[in-house]
């Protein structure tokens, strides 16, 4: 239920899908989709949560066999081109979501946990990075953003242009540009 609400939502836009599309989209009764989740928001909500989990269970099972805070970073972005797709649906619902005037403060912090995360993750690698003498002393925040605004603009740039913009070869030089400002000079 949750990845055809998924597809629905990411090719439609939250306001215009109901209940009934889901429901069809999965072949059960609509009072079956209320019975599990009650709402849209909460389906919402449940699919938000469950797409941003998706993305990092797949981040885990890679950062497990890293072993430097620099992998912890190439890991990060690279994963971004392992999970184009799913990453793309996050940001397309949470950008429609976003421009809803029915908000919840539920979904809102569903979707900043993400960020959260994303923040926590690169953070400890830069933070640990600097500590060993392995990066340059940087301002980590801003290193953060940096890497999450061109994350996002990109799924956002292949949405817009998906035979004009390549994502790999714009995410690989984002790593390359990231860990060669990072590196200790000398």
């Amino acid at each position: 239920m949750l990845k055809a609400a998924l597809d629905l939502f990411s090719a439609q836009n939250y306001s215009t899908v109901t209940i009934k599309d889901i429901a069809s989209a999965i072949g059960v009764n609509a009072s079956l989709v209320h019975y599990y989740f009650g709402s849209k928001e909460e389906l919402f909500l449940r699919v938000v949560e469950a797409t941003a989990n998706e993305a990092f269970q797949t981040f885990e099972a890679i950062r497990n066999n890293a072993v430097s805070p620099r992998e912890v970073i190439s890991l990060w972005i690279e994963n971004h081109i392992l999970q184009f797709e799913l990453m793309q649906k996050l940001i397309k619902i949470s950008l429609d979501y976003a421009t809803t005037h029915n908000r919840s403060d539920r979904i809102d912090e569903a979707i900043g946990r993400f960020y959260d995360i994303e923040a926590e993750v690169l953070g400890n690698a830069l933070r640990v990075g600097m500590e060993q003498g392995i990066f340059e002393t940087r301002n980590v925040d801003e290193v953060i953003t940096f890497i999450s605004t061109f994350l996002d603009g990109s799924l956002i740039r292949q949405a817009i242009l998906p035979r004009r913009f390549d994502k790999a070869a714009a995410i690989h030089y984002l790593h390359t540009i990231v860990l060669d400002r990072l590196q200790v000079a000398g």
